[in-house]
């Protein structure tokens, strides 16, 4: 996958996340709690799939998501450990409130969550544009280069009149 394909599928996936953060706003103002919940997890996992492109990984189960994003953006120490606590807590929180019968959230960790998904949002979203942006610096310095090199090449025919 190219850098622009990279950018490309980043942006989608934080648009989704960002999407499903709204969409959990909306539920808890309509007092739908329950998939209120489940729109701040989707929030946060989509912020993960996003991470995933850099590392060109993709799973099909949502605990490998979770287990990935632990040991490689977590464990390595590329985020704080309540980042990873955090994650765990919500996808615990979506699983029981999604299968448990006559489990609903109380509408204070609704509210909570939604403001902690947002910052969770927001620090992975920062993250991926310095990343990005790293790579973006470096193939347009070489880009940069090889502009140069023609663009001297050309100076060189005129000069000798090989053009």
């Amino acid at each position: 996958m190219n850098k622009e394909e990279k950018q490309t599928l980043v942006n989608y996936r934080l648009e989704r996340a960002n999407e499903s953060l709204k969409a959990a706003q909306l539920l808890f103002e309509n007092k739908l709690l329950t998939p209120a919940m489940n729109r701040i997890y989707y929030s946060m996992f989509y912020s993960v799939q996003a991470l995933l492109v850099l590392k060109e990984k993709a799973f099909s189960k949502h605990g490998q998501v979770k287990g990935y994003f632990n040991k490689e953006f977590i464990k390595a120490g590329v985020f704080p450990k309540e980042l990873g606590k955090l994650f765990n807590t919500v996808f615990e929180y979506r699983q029981k409130f999604d299968y448990v019968d006559l489990l609903v959230p109380e509408k204070e960790l609704i509210s909570d969550y939604i403001l902690e998904a947002q910052k969770f949002i927001d620090r992975i979203s920062s993250y991926l544009n310095d990343e990005l942006a790293g790579d973006l610096a470096a193939l347009l310095f070489r880009n940069e280069t090889e502009l140069l090199t023609i663009d001297l090449k050309q100076c060189f025919d005129v000069v000798y009149n090989r053009i």
